[in-house]
């Protein structure tokens, strides 16, 4: 699907006219109506606002990939964290996906690596046969 489509799709699912997202974007009617018919493209601050009004992700405006209504209201309200509440979050993300459950190691020169497993809840270097 081309992002006007999705674009008046998701205009449509927030149960806005072309006038109100217009009005949202501080861009004419028309100026909505030429991005849902592929005529033209939004700039880079339009693009933004679109995020933000729409409730979308980059992804899902531009490429169309689709995510959950839980993840979209997830994004939704992060943002509108202010700064300090963005930071916390994305720390916290780090945080928790540092818990992941493989790990990449150096190899030789060219190779890509090797993928070792966790073994319960102990660390990879615990485990008997990984012990350096």
């Amino acid at each position: 699907m081309e992002i006007g489509k999705r674009i008046k799709n998701l205009r449509m699912k927030n149960g806005l006219t072309q006038a109100q997202l217009a009005e949202e974007l501080g861009v004419t009617a028309s100026a909505v109506g030429n991005y849902e018919q592929g005529i033209s493209f939004p700039k880079e601050c339009v693009l933004e606002k679109l995020f933000m009004v729409l409730g979308c992700t980059p992804n899902e405006l531009l490429s169309g990939e689709d995510i959950s209504e839980s993840d979209r209201e997830h994004f939704r309200l992060y943002l509108m964290l202010d700064e300090n509440g963005k930071h916390t979050v994305d720390k916290f993300t780090e945080c928790e996906l540092s818990k992941a459950s493989t790990v990449k190691i150096a190899a030789r020169s060219g190779d890509s690596g090797i993928t070792l497993k966790k073994r319960g809840n102990k660390s990879i270097f615990d485990a008997k046969d990984y012990n350096i």
